[in-house]
C-alpha cells in the first residue's frame, strides 16, 4: 500500500483548531492597540502629528524579525476641555501607544465634524491616534498631585501671568523685582509695621 505523503495542519485537526485558525486569519490584518516610539513631530493643535515606529515586530516562519515601517500623521491626544489644556506635546525619542480606530477617520479628521467613513477600510494603522507616553525614562520637570500636596518641579523659570519662580525657588515680580531680596528705601527704624499689601 502506498504511504500517504499528506500531512494534515493543525487547522484540519478537528473543528476548534479549525475555526481558531479562520479567526487568527481573519485578525491578521487588523489592528487595535500598540506601542510606538515618535520619530518626527509635525505642525501645531489642532493639526500637530507624529510619525511613529511600531516596537513589537512580527516574525517570519523561522523566527526571524519582520523590520516594522513608520507610521505617518498621526493625531496626538491632548487634554483637553474647550478653550483649557494642557499642553505637553510629544518629542522624537518618547515612546507612546497608539489606538486604532475601527474605520477610516479621513473625513472626520478634515472636517471636524460628524462624517460617513472615507473607505472601507477596517483596522488600520492609518486611522491611528498617538497617546503618550510609557516606559519612559525619569522627568525633570512635572506637576505632581500627593495626598499631602501639589509638587511642582521645573529646571527653569515657572511663568504665570508674568510672575516668575524661579529655579531657585525665588519670586520676580512682573517689573522685575525679586520679592525674598528687594528693599524700601525712606524706612526710619522703629516699632511700627508696615502697612499692608494693597489689593
Amino acid at each position: 500500500m502506498a504511504e500517504n505523503l499528506f500531512t494534515p495542519t493543525s487547522a484540519q485537526v478537528n473543528e476548534p483548531e479549525s475555526l481558531k485558525f479562520t479567526f487568527e486569519r481573519l485578525l491578521s490584518g487588523a489592528f487595535f492597540i500598540e506601542l510606538v516610539k515618535v520619530q518626527a513631530v509635525r505642525g501645531a493643535a489642532p493639526n500637530l502629528v507624529v510619525d511613529a515606529i511600531p516596537l513589537v515586530t512580527r516574525t517570519d516562519q523561522s523566527g526571524a524579525m519582520i523590520q516594522n515601517s513608520t507610521i505617518f500623521n498621526i493625531p496626538v491626544f491632548r487634554l483637553q476641555r474647550g478653550s483649557s489644556a494642557i499642553i505637553m506635546n510629544p518629542v522624537v525619542g518618547d515612546i507612546g501607544m497608539i489606538a486604532i480606530c475601527d474605520r477610516d477617520t479621513t473625513l472626520v479628521r478634515a472636517n471636524r465634524k460628524e462624517s460617513v467613513p472615507g473607505s472601507g477600510r477596517k483596522h488600520s494603522k492609518s486611522d491611528a491616534l498617538y497617546l503618550g507616553g510609557f516606559l519612559n525614562s525619569q522627568p525633570a520637570e512635572y506637576v505632581e498631585f500627593t495626598s499631602s500636596g501639589i509638587n511642582i518641579k521645573s529646571p527653569g523659570t515657572v511663568n504665570i501671568n508674568g510672575l516668575k519662580i524661579l529655579s531657585d525657588g525665588r519670586l520676580q515680580l512682573v517689573d522685575g523685582s525679586i520679592v525674598d531680596a528687594h528693599t524700601h528705601g525712606g524706612v526710619s527704624p522703629g516699632g511700627s509695621n508696615t502697612a499692608p499689601l494693597e489689593p
